[in-house]
């Protein structure tokens, strides 16, 4: 309290109504290897199907397992942050050229050239000195040498790596043309451009500053997906982007935003990112494209074989770049997830995703065992799965023991609309959304399992259906079955995680039960440190922790709790180390996983009381 020296009235606030906090559930991680574009080792999170395929795109033959397993999962959730993992060898697409000519007539051919195939002309993440492409064009490492374009006084490069970028094209003008354009003055003949190029520049409104040419448009226009088999010259472009940029550092545009190219197009633009050497900075824009648009090139998701001392190994997307996703998502104080969804990947990267949920203790990892374990694998399915669970088999092994992580033991044959076939596909991410589901529709303390709440739409075959000796041994092994019941649909038989002991812990239910209560709980303590270690302050904390129990209680997450806080267990020695201690005691509600139904004939003349009660007397042991 503070020392009055005079009257006064002093007003002051105590606030006592701290509650514990929802907690958000089923917020999903998913690493999509090999997407066809999109960014890469970023955070991105998704809400649809649809805004998944426009950032990722569609199915390959490299990413439709995670592409897939994503959709899966938005078909009952809302909430996944995915991150594209690209081969360390995979390549930008883009184009190269100069800006400074003695007139601003057509550049001759070689002015803008595309990125080659070859390393020389492609970039990839190892050319940026710190690996980073949002710094691209702020470290000059474009004109390093080694390089095809290391005399090249501008360069642009798709927005992320991949054949994605090959679909792209721009046109650069400065404002001579445009003004030749837009006034009507000289024909594409005089000019000497395309009459698609001359359309296009005459439909976008851009307000040169005529104190300047340091100021240049650009034009991005993209084909589609589906149109990347086809020539060039065959395709549909459209118009995604205009730009209006400057080689100056200091150029404002009128409503006072710096169009400094580097900055301006990398850090707006969806597209594509650009480059300018830096002794041409401050310049006038005296030249532009070619005849036509300039077609992007150099692209590649995996990259071509070695053909030069410069080349690193061309290999596909590895383990190690997929535990660099992962990491993204090790701190739970920085990014809230639940979730991690396999789809299929390496019994290291399982490994991985296990660690980092007992590491958060706030997740469960959903993972999946190996397709051809189980996919034309006849008769032998549910040994091979046990074995593989077990740490036995030959060739795949996964023998971990956690209560952080649940395996589910099928495949799925569904239907990949964007390519018109049939795949077969982990279950991992329809799992993932069956969590969310009965989030959604229950609490997340109920089984994601039974008819009630796990039966798996728009799948169109299981890769096998276990009977109930086959469902008996997966289940004591850890394996969670997922079924087929004719008229009732595809179903999860099971809620095991991986913990192998008896415990109650070896159920999903209970352990999402325990992420509930321990992360929302322990974010509300937060506001009880530094205050004063006292009786009342431990009676605060136990009026704001047993309401919040009692209320999961009365939605059937609990059978009872007990909340301990007083001198009992904060001892004075305790409290002389600072610390304060709460002990919460916890009955979790169990699953109803075996029914047992007595059918019991009895004589027409017999009391049921009395039938009832002979039932539920025990035998002597005589």
């Amino acid at each position: 309290m503070a020392l009055y020296l005079s009257p006064l009235v002093d007003i002051r606030e105590v606030d006592l109504s701290t509650t514990i906090p929802a907690v958000a559930s089923s917020i999903a991680v998913l690493a999509i290897r090999d997407p066809y574009k999109g960014p890469e080792l970023k955070k991105q999170l998704i809400t649809t199907i649809e805004e998944l395929i426009s950032t990722f795109g569609e199915p390959t033959s490299g990413s439709y397992k995670d592409i897939l397993a994503g959709t899966g999962y938005l078909k009952y959730g809302n909430k996944l942050y995915c991150s594209g993992v690209f081969a360390p060898s995979a390549s930008y697409a883009g184009v190269h050229g100069d800006i400074t000519v003695t007139n601003e007539v057509a550049a001759s051919a070689g002015d803008f050239d595309p990125y080659s195939t070859d390393i020389l002309g492609s970039y990839i993440i190892a050319d940026f000195d710190s690996e980073d492409p949002d710094e691209y064009g702020e470290e000059d490492v474009v004109f390093s040498t080694n390089r095809e374009d290391q005399d090249s006084e501008i360069s642009f490069i798709a927005k992320t790596r991949g054949q994605w970028g090959n679909l792209v094209k721009i046109a650069i003008f400065g404002k001579t043309i445009y003004d030749q354009v837009r006034k009507g003055q000289d024909s594409i003949n005089t000019i000497g451009i395309s009459q698609a190029m001359y359309d296009d520049i005459d439909d976008v409104d851009l307000s040169f500053d005529s104190a300047t040419n340091t100021e240049f448009g650009v034009i991005v226009k993209v084909a589609d997906q589906d149109q990347l088999s086809i020539t060039a010259a065959s395709r549909v472009y459209t118009i995604k982007e205009v730009w209006m940029a400057s080689t100056s550092e200091r150029k404002l545009d009128d409503e006072g935003q710096n169009i400094f190219c580097e900055k301006y197009i990398n850090g707006y633009s969806n597209y594509i990112r650009c480059s300018l050497k830096s002794t041409v900075q401050d310049t006038d824009m005296s030249a532009y494209c070619t005849t036509d648009y300039e077609q992007f090139g150099g692209g590649t998701n995996r990259g071509t074989a070695a053909s030069s001392p410069f080349d690193p190994v061309r290999s596909g997307v590895q383990d190690a770049d997929i535990l660099a996703a992962h990491a993204l998502y090790e701190d739970p104080e920085t990014i809230d997830v639940n979730l991690f969804i396999d789809a299929d990947k390496s019994t290291t990267v399982k490994s991985d995703m296990i660690s980092i949920a007992e590491a958060r203790k706030d997740s469960m990892a959903i993972l999946d065992v190996p397709y051809s374990l189980v996919v034309n694998n006849r008769g032998n399915e549910t040994t091979d799965m046990r074995d593989f669970r077990l740490g036995l088999h030959s060739t795949y092994n996964l023998n971990e023991n956690t209560s952080y992580a649940a395996l589910y033991g099928n495949w799925f044959e569904i239907y990949d609309k964007w390519n018109g076939r049939y795949r077969w596909i982990p279950a991992s991410g329809h799992m993932a959304g069956i969590y969310a589901k009965t989030d959604d529709i229950s609490d997340p303390w109920f089984a994601p399992a039974g008819l009630n709440r796990a039966v798996i739409t728009n799948v169109r075959k299981l890769g096998y259906n276990p009977n109930q000796a086959n469902r008996d041994i997966c289940y004591k092994n850890g394996i969670n079955p997922i079924v087929s019941f004719a008229g009732q649909g595809k179903v999860v038989w099971g809620q095991k995680t991986m913990l192998d002991k008896s415990s109650a812990f070896n159920r999903v239910n209970v352990r999402r039960l325990f992420i509930i209560l321990e992360k929302a709980i322990s974010t509300a303590v937060k506001y009880f440190l530094f205050e004063p270690n006292d009786s009342f302050t431990r009676l605060q904390l136990i009026n704001m922790i047993e309401p919040f129990l009692r209320d999961v209680k009365s939605r059937r997450g609990i059978y009872d709790y007990l909340v301990v806080c007083d001198s009992s267990n904060n001892t004075s020695e305790r409290i002389d180390r600072n610390e304060l201690w709460a002990d919460l005691y916890i009955k979790p509600t169990k699953a109803a996983e075996f029914i047992v139904l007595n059918f019991i004939a009895s004589k027409s003349g017999s009391s049921f009381t009395e039938l009832v009660a002979a039932a539920q007397t025990p035998t002597s042991g005589v």
